[in-house]
């Protein structure tokens, strides 16, 4: 009882400090945040083509609708705003881009249209091999346009097309957002045009707010080289430093009945399993309705829950829970509003069946907000989470959020406030910081976290200091808590080498890294170290070497430390050509044994993307301390046929054997069009571990009122 007593007071004294940390920590935030209110808009040191000495691009505004066909013979062309004078991000940054590309951009009374002039080499050196719309493009021939329509240098739409016209977008990082705009792309002997037509309709911004935060950008696939238009050399993706846009008609406040939009989307799923003996269905329907242009609300009636995409994308072999990635349509759009609370607070795939959702997400002037609920009528379950996020000025962020678990009489709610501020010449320095608090009728989950780090970043060197800790009962019921009761430190250092001008080498990497934490009761504590280097050369072929320690000693097993380290060395060469492979090896010991092991990868694309094959394959041989012997080997194959620009075809084999076999095959075929429907038909289960005769069938059928 004395030593229960003793670790009982020992753990309150530890909770009484957090909270006083956590109160230090809003104290410096809220005095940093008095000293930036003053911090004037950032410019880039070099000359920004285009802009005027606002740092504005003043944008005309035409009654012609130029037609969306990468033919810009329409008279309005001639007077647009233009964009010039692109210098390199990667590999030589802050020196002029390899090719010239040109941007032309004007506004009419319900849309932006852009158009990308790109010079090339030659046109058989030009890589695009994507076809498929939202899909990665990172190796392609392609153009970007970042619009900071919130005016708080923080988070961005994002509009790309690649080179055969291929179009990704994304809403303040949320990639699974869709819009409805238009692209086409032509292209000649010695250049390529993509024109660009966005609606203001599809955007998310204040009306009251008439100037907007601006940025283009081109990946040129014959050098592989990143080029932008407007940023600081040492900071190439701050969008502090993005110009600004004005002279767009954007629309007043008010707005009228008939510009209201209501869109849906219905579906159903069928699923047949032969070992579990039945067939089973369900349906539904999700919508949203764009009340006004920084608002909308989202609904969802009987919600999907087949998980049909998931099944096919990922294969779990670890032993314990990961946390991954939501695929429901209810909770997916929307989800970047939502960033603060989730997953510490609001993890939604605990969230199992409910019957109907409600979310209101929207804008107003530097303020991002979001208010989730989920009802449950059955069994009365709801829940109900809200974000609030607010941008003062280009340094300074600040949220809050709240989750409510209304689950029968018992009480399960929290909140959580972030913050961070950026100070010293450039704003080199970042100091950010959070605290969680977690209120629950049991014991085991009530409790909190917080956590502080101070970064720096020149362009160079990247030092990093970072505390955290939860306490022995955070376990809020809708969040993702992997590790409690543990706190820790965590030190790193970081040196890019970056060539200014033409080089033997593309980039380089050297790093190191140290941390060390500990129960609050002492029953186990951990000590980590790293270091490691990294490097491009010119041929694209990159290789490194890190070299990891970690003791750690778990007193209730046993008091001398575990003394675990391994050495991986690894390599990769294709950049973004049609063969590419890579492969790493590693030698090491675990508190168990020594063990080596090794893989390799190779992918090939047709040049045309129709065709994709990837091979990895894996091996890990391990010697126990009694002499026994394990071996554990894997390989995966995928090939993919591309039909279409919105069909494809996939077959994927995947066999483990070792500690536990598996031997699965599966086969999927997709439709996915721009207009939003959808359709899976998938044959057997990847997450199992033999071959199963199940079939899936998803359609997802998008209308609008």
């Amino acid at each position: 009882m004395c030593e229960d007593d003793e670790r009982h007071c020992y753990r309150e004294r530890e909770l009484s400090r957090s909270k006083l940390i956590a109160l230090h920590i809003a104290a410096a935030i809220v005095g940093l945040i008095q000293i930036s209110m003053c911090i004037p808009h950032e410019r880039p040191p070099f000359e920004v083509v285009g802009v005027n000495e606002r740092y504005e691009l003043v944008v005309p505004t035409v009654n012609e609708h130029p037609k969306v066909d990468g033919d810009l013979v329409e008279s309005v062309w001639g007077i647009s705003a233009r964009a010039s004078g692109f210098k390199q991000v990667f590999p030589y940054r802050g020196m002029p881009a390899s090719r010239e590309t040109t941007v032309f951009v004007i506004a009419t009374k319900d849309a932006l249209h852009f158009a990308f002039r790109c010079a090339i080499g030659k046109k058989e050196n030009m890589r695009a091999y994507e076809t498929r719309y939202d899909a990665d493009m990172h190796g392609d021939e392609r153009v970007t346009i970042s619009l900071d329509t919130m005016h708080t240098h923080e988070r961005t739409f994002e509009f790309t097309v690649n080179a055969r016209g291929t179009k990704s977008d994304s809403r303040f990082g949320n990639r699974q957002w869709n819009g409805n705009w238009d692209a086409a792309v032509v292209v000649l002997e010695n250049e390529w045009v993509a024109e660009i037509s966005i609606p203001y309709s599809i955007l998310t911004y204040d009306p009251k707010v008439k100037s907007w935060g601006i940025n283009f950008w081109r990946y040129i696939s014959e050098t592989q080289e990143l080029s932008g238009w407007a940023f600081h050399p040492d900071r190439s993706f701050d969008e502090r430093y993005m110009p600004h846009i004005v002279g767009m008609p954007i629309r007043s406040a008010g707005g009228s009945a008939n510009e209201l939009k209501l869109q849906n989307k219905f579906f159903t799923v069928a699923k047949y399993d032969a070992d579990e003996g039945g067939i089973g269905n369900m349906y539904g329907l999700d919508g949203e309705w764009v009340i006004r242009t920084n608002a909308s609300l989202r609904f969802v009636m009987k919600p999907d829950f087949s998980e049909a995409e998931e099944a096919f994308e990922s294969i779990d072999v670890t032993y314990v829970e990961q946390f991954l990635p939501e695929k429901r349509e209810f909770f997916v759009q929307g989800g970047e509003f939502f960033g603060d609370v989730s997953p510490t607070l609001f993890y939604s795939r605990r969230i199992r069946r409910f019957d109907a959702g409600i979310k209101l997400t929207g804008t107003l002037r530097a303020t991002r907000f979001g208010v989730l609920t989920t009802h449950d009528f059955k069994d009365g379950k709801h829940s109900v989470a809200l974000n609030i996020n607010h941008t003062p000025n280009t340094t300074t962020r600040l949220s809050v959020g709240y989750v409510d678990a209304l689950f029968g009489d018992g009480q399960n709610r929290g909140f959580c406030a972030e913050g961070r501020i950026r100070f010293g010449k450039q704003g080199r320095f970042s100091l950010s910081g959070e605290y969680a608090r977690h209120f629950s009728s049991e014991e085991k989950r009530d409790g909190d976290s917080l956590g502080a780090r101070l970064r720096y970043y020149d362009g160079r060197w990247s030092a990093f200091v970072g505390y955290s800790q939860v306490s022995p009962n955070f376990n809020p019921l809708l969040g993702y808590a992997p590790r409690r009761d543990f706190k820790q430190w965590s030190f790193s250092l970081s040196r890019d080498f970056q060539p200014r001008q033409q080089s033997k080498y593309r980039g380089a990497n050297i790093w190191m890294r140290y941390g060390f934490g500990e129960t609050f009761s002492g029953a186990f504590f951990n000590r980590s170290y790293g270091c490691g280097f990294n490097i491009t050369l010119l041929n694209h072929l990159n290789f490194g070497m890190s070299f990891n320690r970690n003791k750690h000693a778990e007193y209730h097993i046993r008091r001398e430390p575990f003394d675990d380290h391994s050495l991986t060395m690894w390599a990769s060469l294709g950049g973004n050509r049609p063969f590419r492979w890579s492969g790493n090896y590693t030698m090491g010991r675990a508190f168990d044994g020594h063990y080596r092991q090794h893989s390799l990868s190779f992918s090939w694309t047709k040049p045309d993307g129709s065709w994709r094959i990837l091979c990895e394959w894996s091996q890990r041989r391990h010697q126990l301390h009694g002499g026994q012997r394990q071996k554990v080997r894997s390989i995966e194959l995928n090939l993919t046929r591309i039909l279409s620009r919105d069909k494809w075809f996939t077959l994927r084999y995947f066999h483990r054997g070792g500690d536990y076999r598996v031997d699965n095959f599966a086969m999927a075929f997709r439709i996915k069009r721009e207009s939003g429907e959808e359709l899976y038909l998938i044959l057997g289960d990847p997450r199992a571990s033999k071959f199963r005769k199940a079939f899936i069938v998803k359609w997802i059928f998008p209308f609008a009122f």
